[in-house]
């Protein structure tokens, strides 16, 4: 008797934590980013925006995008779980828009920064977090939180970085 009661109990367990695991994925998980690109990419500057899919994220690439209508830049969006796909030397800049968990970037972000230890400087990373108390050793991180009237603060800080990347 004791025996089924731990087996139903145990199985219990198990359902309430597939139960809340879905529910966290459906209520906080990013959306996949469908990669497109802007303008010519035979043009001399290029950027690399790698991000997430939410309203605030999405709404800061476009309002970079926007700033830059007018220029002679090709842009190139893609989901930041693709970084390990990217040859940052075909970049001019590469802005990285992400979450990061318990005060650290995702996996595939820390290896991108890793791998490319000699081309820091070409990246422009923020991260929607509560804190904005966050750091990477030699890169300069921004945060914030993801509050849609924030977007044109958060898009102007990275418009003024990239600026002085690519001019």
């Amino acid at each position: 008797m004791i025996r089924k009661t731990i087996k139903i109990a145990a199985l219990s367990l198990i359902l309430l934590f597939a139960i809340f695991w879905v529910w966290y994925e459906y209520t906080y998980a990013m959306d996949t980013v469908i990669p497109f690109e802007i303008n010519d990419p035979h043009l001399q500057t290029k950027v690399l925006i790698a991000s997430q899919g939410s309203r605030f994220k999405d709404s800061l690439v476009q309002s970079i995008i926007t700033h830059y209508q007018h220029d002679s830049i090709y842009f190139k969006v893609i989901d930041v779980y693709t970084l390990f796909t990217v040859t940052i030397k075909k970049w001019d800049a590469v802005v990285i828009i992400n979450s990061w968990e318990y005060g650290s970037p995702p996996k595939n972000v820390k290896k991108f920064i890793k791998n490319h230890p000699n081309q820091l400087d070409k990246l422009i990373i923020l991260s929607t977090v509560g804190s904005s108390n966050i750091a990477l050793k030699d890169v300069d991180v921004i945060s914030g939180e993801s509050i849609m009237e924030k977007t044109p603060k958060y898009s102007g800080i990275v418009i003024e970085k990239l600026n002085k990347l690519i001019q």
